[in-house]
């Protein structure tokens, strides 16, 4: 018995915009590697590649709805991996000050104006 070879009609679309999605990071993130002067080991360019990859394809999912037209999705996503390491950086330091409860000192940083805790089961003042 010989298993029926798969069809491009058989793949889901969303397999399919996730696969380019990873192929233009991974392209953005060799372009990075080629124009960069740092020595780099087999085993650094193959992590950098696929960090990019993973980069292209979560940003690609989630600029999807957002932009219309697939050739600038396309650029976005090349545009993601070849930023794959500040991103990944970036969502670092965030996770890490939410973790540590300094959140409002990466958004100040930022430039955004940080979110206003209430006390927990603190009630709304009436206005006179």
């Amino acid at each position: 018995m010989s298993a029926s070879p798969i069809s491009p009609e058989d793949i889901s679309p969303e397999v399919k915009q996730g696969a380019l999605a990873g192929l233009l990071g991974m392209m953005g993130m060799a372009v990075k590697i080629i124009l960069t002067d740092e020595k780099l080991t087999v085993g650094k360019v193959l992590t950098r590649l696929f960090v990019a990859m993973v980069v292209a394809v979560l940003s690609g999912y989630a600029l999807d709805e957002y932009v219309a037209n697939k050739k600038m999705l396309w650029a976005l996503n090349g545009l993601s991996g070849y930023m794959a390491l500040e991103v990944t950086a970036w969502a670092e330091g965030v996770v890490k000050a939410r973790l540590s409860g300094e959140l409002n000192k990466v958004q100040k940083s930022a430039g955004l104006k940080p979110a206003k805790s209430k006390p927990r089961g603190a009630k709304p003042k009436a206005r006179r």
